[in-house]
């Protein structure tokens, strides 16, 4: 009967070892939540909400992409800074994201107005990027901390031409988020029961040798 349990610790040491292993490796969640907004009508900007850059992660790597005739800008400022920026002027805002981690999508509000002015002669922005037909930016989490009243991100051509039609954010996931809660205790579970089933297995062996 012992021997029938030290083979049943072994095998389920085996077995917990070998879930966790696949939980913190081939079945692990994804390491980044990736969100991308594809707008048909996105206004003279694409502006986010306050706190969305900070989601979660160190940091936020952000991307705007239009035509390859548009002059893509993109810019990091407190939030207070660009709302008296934009006034009336049309947008589309990225308030939050929805949906589960393998298909999120933003949550937006789009409002109409006149233009806006060129972003790139503004004096508020804290970090820019512009390029022909596309713009990246990474903003640290730590950087926004910093500010008073936080911070938005705002993505626009020359603030009379239409916005980006294509914004997407990614932010690094860390923590639980990363990992599945079950791994690392199956692990640990798994080698420990191993150990309890050898030395069973062991002393099993020597009693019926002797």
């Amino acid at each position: 009967m012992k021997r029938v349990l030290a083979w049943f610790l072994l095998l389920a040491g085996l077995g917990c070892a070998v879930a966790g292993t696949l939980l913190l490796t081939v079945l692990a969640p994804p390491t980044q939540l990736a969100v991308t907004e594809r707008a048909q009508d996105p206004g003279t900007a694409v502006v986010t909400a306050p706190g969305l850059l900070e989601l979660t992660g160190p940091q936020a790597s952000l991307r705007a992409t239009g035509t390859a005739q548009q002059q893509v800008f993109l810019g990091i400022a407190r939030a207070s800074d660009v709302t008296a920026w934009l006034g009336d002027a049309s947008r589309t805002e990225l308030t939050g994201v929805r949906g589960e981690l393998d298909a999120p999508a933003f949550t937006t509000r789009s409002t109409t107005g006149p233009a806006a002015t060129d972003p790139r002669v503004a004096d508020i922005w804290l970090a820019t990027a512009s390029g022909a037909g596309s713009a990246a930016l990474d903003w640290p989490r730590s950087s926004s901390a910093e500010v008073e009243g936080g911070v938005v991100a705002l993505a626009a051509t020359d603030g009379s031409a239409a916005a980006p039609g294509t914004v997407s954010i990614t932010w690094a996931l860390q923590g639980e988020q990363a990992e599945h809660p079950s791994a690392v205790p199956l692990v640990v579970a798994g080698a420990v029961l191993l150990v309890l089933g050898a030395v069973a297995v062991l002393l099993a062996g020597r009693k019926a040798s002797s």
